[in-house]
């Protein structure tokens, strides 16, 4: 088998632009997904400024921007309880940055625009309703056995990567375990049609209120916003949407109208797998790596780690570098987890859904008043954000091997 091909299996968001990625370095591709479609469920919306010139590189910008809507507002967090609203506007980072905006858009649509340009290339196959169910690796590559439509079959590949969310069956089959701990409540992710912006809502916002706290967010141009608040996990699921009209009501007024288009409940997580690599198979994105979504670091992080792998996997397969680089890479995407996605979406939940009084919103929120009430905090903190960026690891595997030969 070729060692420059790879197998990636799941087809959300992190899974095909891996895929065109790969593709792009030269490598040759087939995407494996176990659903007929697109998932289009409301699920993650925020594309953050940092990762947009990556996202230009890869051809994509354009029609993310014609698509999605453009958030100028930035950071904006709407204290209920000391009737402030502490904020950092993109616009503050015009002269620091190519692309000084966020892209806000469906993860599903997100999704279908990366597909549109894979299927734009000749090395790139994607096969849907095909489902993982055997792993097997030697030396050589991969083997992994997919049943679609009722068959089995083998498909063989230099390496392989698994993009296939939370229940990933990559990690499953691979024999790592998901550490970490679920959160005691529930998300409830709502896509409506009303006006949030007679309510002073900008384009994205954190509404800490002791008992209606939300991240609301703009979609599109179309009217489309998103909600989402936190309910106890011990409520019953299939009863839900009852209980998003009763928040729903509390929130806006008994009497105001609004469309309620789709909805997901979903459980929250901050977990990390025992390994993100195991010889040739590598993990990425939800399979990697769980965090609640409040401040859009989810899937931030997950598309970090394809532009990590976009380093490292095409050198190694290409004999351009030592395997070595994809240990730095499962190392780091870790430590990027650990040390700063997790802990900074771990803090803005306690913040914005801790259902905290006055006294302590203004403790917690101390720091963050002093950082954004000056221009140059409000850029450390905006262009802060491409910290969930690994460095270059390919610099240093080549570091580690000086020092080594200099010994």
């Amino acid at each position: 088998m070729a060692n420059d091909s790879v197998i990636v299996v799941g087809a959300g968001p992190v899974g095909v632009t891996t895929a065109l990625v790969l593709a792009k370095r030269g490598m040759q591709v087939t995407v494996i997904e176990a659903d007929s479609e697109p998932n289009m469920s409301p699920r993650a919306i925020v594309y953050l400024h940092p990762l947009l010139p990556d996202l230009d590189r890869l051809g994509i910008l354009d029609d993310m921007r014609a698509k999605g809507h453009i958030d100028h507002e930035g950071f904006n967090m709407h204290l209920l309880l000391l009737d402030e609203v502490l904020s950092a506007p993109n616009t503050d980072i015009e002269a620091l940055s190519p692309t000084p905006y966020n892209v806000h858009m469906g993860q599903g649509d997100f999704t279908r625009i990366v597909l549109d340009h894979l299927g734009r290339l000749d090395n790139v196959e994607v096969r849907w309703g095909a489902r993982l169910t055997g792993l097997q690796q030697d030396a050589e590559g991969v083997t992994a056995t997919v049943d679609a439509e009722g068959e089995r079959h083998e498909l063989h590949a230099g390496w392989l990567v698994g993009a296939d969310g939370g229940r990933s069956a990559v990690r499953d089959l691979i024999g790592a375990t998901l550490d970490g701990f679920t959160w005691e409540e529930r998300f409830v992710a709502t896509n409506l049609r009303y006006d949030f912006r007679s309510l002073g809502m900008r384009s994205s916002n954190l509404y800490v209120h002791p008992t209606l706290a939300a991240v609301i967010a703009q979609i599109d141009a179309t009217g489309l916003w998103r909600c989402t608040f936190q309910e106890s996990d011990a409520l019953p699921e299939e009863t839900v949407e009852e209980r998003i009209h009763e928040y729903l009501h509390a929130l806006l007024g008994e009497d105001v109208e609004y469309e309620l288009i789709a909805y997901r409940p979903y459980r929250m997580h901050q977990r990390l797998a025992s390994k993100l690599r195991d010889g040739r198979v590598l993990l990425a994105g939800d399979a990697a790596h769980l965090t609640n979504p409040t401040g859009g670091l989810g899937l931030t992080t997950g598309l970090y780690d394809v532009f990590a792998l976009e380093e490292v996997l095409p050198a190694v397969a290409f004999g351009e570098a030592d395997e070595s680089a994809l240990d730095r890479y499962a190392a780091d995407r870790a430590r990027v987890f650990s040390e700063v996605s997790s802990p900074q979406a771990s803090f803005l939940k306690r913040l914005v859904y801790g259902g905290l009084d006055a006294a302590e919103v203004r403790e917690l929120t101390g720091p963050l008043r002093e950082t954004v009430a000056t221009l140059e905090g409000r850029q450390t903190m905006l262009m802060g954000l491409d910290g969930v960026r690994s460095p270059s690891l390919l610099d240093a595997v080549a570091s580690a091997s000086e020092e080594g030969t200099h010994r």
